[in-house]
């Protein structure tokens, strides 16, 4: 099953705590290949995915950072200029619903980063392959 390890971290919601986080991981040369950030009242939420998620949460966790883990698919867009719509669209008359998505760019490279229950994971994979999408490994 081809899916992506997503890091959430819980960092405090005050200025630097970003910069700080995204320093720690290039000093410890960890690539970040999608990165969104979302502020609650109580906290700074990142979620990213990285070249190597054990190595990644090893260190969190060695520097006592808040994280959790969450499976989520990564489909190459391939500048498909409908991807945006067709994704959500295939999934949705195939009665699977996204918890969220967000996109990244990497290397001229873009993505959609989504996230379906873990009961119907493999379910999605397989429909948005099925339809001509291609999913991205680790």
């Amino acid at each position: 099953m081809v899916k992506m390890i997503q890091l959430s971290v819980y960092l405090e919601d005050r200025p630097g705590e970003l910069a700080s986080f995204i320093k720690l991981l290039m000093d410890n040369k960890i690539f970040i290949r999608a990165l969104t950030v979302a502020k609650t009242s109580e906290y700074g939420l990142i979620l990213a995915l990285v070249d190597d998620p054990e190595k990644c949460i090893n260190l969190l966790e060695e520097k006592d950072f808040l994280i959790s883990t969450t499976e989520v698919i990564a489909v190459r867009l391939n500048n498909h200029p409908d991807a945006l719509y067709e994704i959500p669209k295939t999934l949705g008359e195939n009665e699977i619903n996204i918890d969220y998505f967000y996109s990244t760019l990497v290397k001229d490279e873009s993505m959609l980063i989504l996230r379906v229950e873990d009961t119907i994971i493999e379910e999605a994979v397989d429909i948005l392959e099925k339809t001509g999408f291609t999913i991205v490994e680790r």
